[in-house]
């Protein structure tokens, strides 16, 4: 007779993701530790690139998103698909790693995995909502508040992954009144004027604490013009430190960072440093709905936990509960003894 698989389950999906929650911690306490130990057992200096968790972490998150869209359509969807619909996404995981349709290992693999546990998300918050229209409000949102966390985590994810491999990174130097573009970006910038003056108390022979360069520019966007902005180079005499201000720009689809480099006064040029992120937005979103799934579920089940129950006691606690069952059950003793007594 031979073994079949066990269908999923809410108990074995749990399980699988805290064995596999366990595994992903000792990979990083492991990473943490190493440096630690070098440096107390050989005396030797070791630093762990970001590279080092990377590629080890990178298949228990994988199967950890796997088992998250598992955890997702147990209870809501035949059990005979799940398996088929979640192999499926990491098939195509392969699929992408071998023919790297995006050209880029991490995505290719993480994307379709990603995706399939969004829209597993999504089909578990319709169907709760849809299963509990009759359901007060707080109920719902405690049911959905979880399920907004996992959004975010996703989102967190794809922020992460999207951002670190599709950023782009580049610098140029330009002269006041000169436009320039940036290797590989749609941006170009025009610098309008660089403005330098002292500010501060005198500080030894010098007339001020510090010295301050203004670099004002205008921003392209493919050509047309986007923003306007400005960046400080400052050399801060009483600390002996030169540092820069910078600019950066938020919006829906990416993020833009704009720094300087170096300056070089008696020519008028600056060498300024831009960086485009793109969907760096994924993660932030994800952090505000992690935060508001964690504030809805918290205010639900506090208004849970005080709400009376049918007999007129809070449910605030077990142990409340637990008190009046056991006075409960103590007068009714007392009331049978007296009543065995007067017979």
């Amino acid at each position: 007779m031979k073994n079949k698989i066990p269908y999923p389950t809410t108990s074995n999906t749990m399980l699988a993701a805290v064995v596999t929650f366990l595994l992903l911690a000792t990979i990083i306490t492991m990473g943490m530790l190493t440096p630690l130990i070098a440096k107390l057992t050989t005396g030797v200096e070791l630093s762990l690139e970001p590279e080092y968790f990377n590629n080890r972490t990178a298949i228990p998150v994988a199967i950890l998103i796997l088992i998250l869209s598992t955890g997702m359509l147990v209870g809501y969807a035949d059990r005979k698909y799940i398996y088929p619909i979640v192999g499926s996404s990491a098939a195509l995981s392969i699929v992408f790693a071998v023919f790297s349709p995006f050209g880029n290992m991490p995505m290719d693999i993480s994307l379709p995995i990603l995706i399939v546990a969004l829209l597993a998300t999504f089909y578990r918050i319709f169907k709760i909502y849809s299963n509990n229209k009759n359901a007060t409000a707080s109920a719902k949102v405690k049911k959905l508040s979880a399920h907004v966390i996992h959004v975010g985590i996703i989102l967190i994810l794809l922020g992460i992954i999207l951002s670190s491999n599709m950023k782009m990174e580049s610098s140029a130097v330009l002269g006041t009144g000169q436009t320039g573009s940036f290797e590989g970006q749609h941006y170009q910038l025009k610098i309008n004027s660089m403005d330098s003056y002292y500010s501060g108390e005198a500080f030894r022979n010098n007339p001020a604490s510090s010295y301050t360069t203004e670099i004002a520019f205008d921003i392209y966007k493919n050509g047309n013009y986007f923003k306007t902005g400005h960046v400080n180079y400052i050399t801060d005499f009483k600390w002996g430190q030169t540092y820069t201000t910078t600019y950066i720009n938020r919006g829906l689809t990416e993020e833009l960072f704009i720094a300087p480099r170096a300056i070089d006064e008696s020519e008028s040029e600056i060498d300024l440093y831009m960086r485009t992120v793109p969907f760096i937005n994924f993660l932030w979103g994800g952090i505000y709905l992690m935060v508001i799934g964690i504030i809805a579920l918290l205010v639900t089940d506090r208004k849970t936990d005080t709400k009376p129950g049918p007999s007129g006691i809070s449910n605030k606690t077990n142990e409340g509960r637990y008190d009046h069952m056991l006075e409960q059950e103590i007068e009714k003793r007392k009331a049978k003894r007296a009543k065995g007594k007067r017979r």
